[in-house]
């Protein structure tokens, strides 16, 4: 039996899955990540991020070690990790919800051109990247700057450290979701290294995603009972490898409702904003082709604050009859009519990346009146996040790049409503693929079984995708998105006006 361990390094949870050729999953195992939040500040323990990427392998290599083929992974975008000359952490895992680069951003953007920047790695120029990251600790921590040997992302780092590789390798895809890679010549980007005048040697290698790596080591055969054969896949980041997992290539587009949420194509070219806002990204993904698309900073992170803070009931509850709390918020929200009763939400609980690219946007409810319930503001939730999938979906529209067929995945496909919602707002039918929230380690797969020469991407994917209901705009619903969403545009434009004020 051809199978592969494919580990997606999430920024709530991590997801090990055993997938055969033909799309079975044949073992699966979710290990949950405490996210550390202070003020400005988030991020990851390395150390229980390796416990958890060491248990995986443990796990899965007792049980079918000399069964897998390859060891494929995926990690969030925008993480990064300073490690000092003794291969130990002087930081936690960064993450994209850290906002402490902001306070450097345009002091660095100074010293160059924006938007040939942008030109160069297809990364707007904001507080998410990498650069921004390091020069905050060259500015703030300059200490830590200066022991710091290595700066990493968090893949590399795990795979490293667990000893699959014997030294930081990166696919391309992750680094130029990093912003510090050129796009057409897919390396490091002299522009930043110059910019921040740091060598390329405090970098990962970088290695192309969708081919064979190595095989692992030999201390990783003996540690984790896998074969020697075994090879290491590096794949992609966590968004790219969902397109790739449902087996598009330049057509159709993957709407992803996560902890952000993303609409995403595969492209043959580099897309570029025409306009000087910059309104969305281009990443490299693998295998020759590009990921084109924007993601808010918060989307399903939105819902899941909603939940610790205003939910005890509903998780009470759903723990009592074994039924997931957003279920339950669900069949809530689905009473309330399409608009919320009038009351929207701006879902910037940490700033926001794309299309705005304002790191000090804050979150807000506008409209509460004493006929609000719990149920509308969740609903005003899911809905605040559509309006968002729809501003960076008309920024691509701009520039010829369409939605076509839209398929949506991630947690948030699980809800019927949110599909519902994102249909009615953006005037899509949308495809709810079954299996959606799995779909980025179908990617790693897809991505692996291909290196491996066992399967091609598009029949590796005809073979697990399968739609689970294509649902359509409500016509009645139209008018009323359209009037939210205007109203909304006006609100986001609002408090940026009195945040600069």
């Amino acid at each position: 039996m051809d199978l592969v361990l494919t580990i997606d390094i999430g920024s709530t949870n991590m997801k090990g899955l055993i997938l055969d050729v033909n799309g079975k999953v044949v073992d699966k195992q979710v290990y949950e990540i405490k996210l550390y939040l202070e003020d400005k500040f988030a991020g990851h323990d390395p150390k229980e991020l390796l416990e958890a990427f060491i248990f995986m392998l443990r796990y899965f290599g007792k049980k079918y070690g000399k069964k897998i083929e390859a060891i494929s992974t995926t990690t969030y975008n925008h993480s990064m990790l300073l490690v000092n000359k003794d291969e130990t952490p002087l930081t936690k895992v960064i993450t994209h919800h850290d906002r402490r680069a902001a306070e450097v951003e345009q002091t660095l953007l100074k010293k160059t051109e924006p938007y040939e920047l942008y030109k160069e790695t297809g990364a707007p120029p904001i507080f998410v990247y990498m650069p921004y990251k390091i020069y905050w600790f060259m500015k703030k921590e300059p200490k830590i700057f200066q022991e710091t040997r290595y700066f990493l992302f968090c893949k590399d780092y795990l795979l490293w450290k667990s000893n699959l590789i014997r030294e930081p390798y990166i696919d391309l895809a992750t680094a130029s979701g990093g912003g510090i890679v050129n796009l057409k010549k897919l390396n490091y980007s002299e522009k930043v290294l110059s910019l921040l005048g740091i060598e390329e040697s405090k970098l990962p290698k970088l290695y192309e995603g969708g081919k064979i790596l190595d095989a692992i080591s030999p201390k990783a055969v003996e540690e984790y009972g896998f074969s020697s054969d075994t090879k290491i896949v590096l794949a992609t980041f966590d968004g790219a490898a969902q397109n790739f997992g449902l087996g598009l290539s330049e057509e159709g587009t993957v709407i992803n409702i996560g902890t952000t949420g993303v609409v995403r194509k595969l492209s043959k070219q580099v897309v570029l904003d025409k306009s000087l806002d910059m309104r969305f990204f281009t990443y490299y993904a693998a295998n020759k082709l590009y990921a084109v698309g924007g993601a808010s900073n918060s989307s399903g992170d939105c819902l899941r604050w909603f939940r610790d803070n205003f939910g005890q009931i509903e998780t009470i509850a759903g723990n009592i009859v074994g039924k997931d709390p957003y279920n339950i918020f669900d069949l809530e929200a689905e009473k309330v009519p399409a608009g919320s009763e009038g009351l929207i939400f701006l879902p910037f609980l940490t700033g926001e990346r794309f299309p705005y690219r304002d790191p000090n946007l804050v979150g807000a409810f506008f409209g509460i009146s004493r006929s609000c319930k719990k149920a509308n503001f969740v609903r005003s939730i899911m809905e605040g996040v559509g309006y968002v999938i729809r501003a960076i979906s008309e920024a691509l529209s701009e520039n010829s790049v369409s939605l076509d067929d839209v398929y949506f995945v991630g947690g948030g496909s699980k809800s019927r409503l949110w599909a519902q919602i994102l249909a009615d707002i953006l005037n899509v039918p949308i495809n709810v693929v079954s299996g959606g929230e799995d779909a980025t380690n179908y990617g790693a797969a897809a991505l692996a079984f291909n290196a491996l020469g066992l399967s091609s991407i598009e029949d590796f994917s005809n073979k697990w995708v399968k739609i689970k209901e294509k649902i359509t705009p409500i016509v009645a619903n139209r008018a009323v998105y359209e009037e939210s969403y205007a109203l909304f545009i006006k609100l986001v434009n609002l408090t940026r006006n009195i945040k600069k004020s």
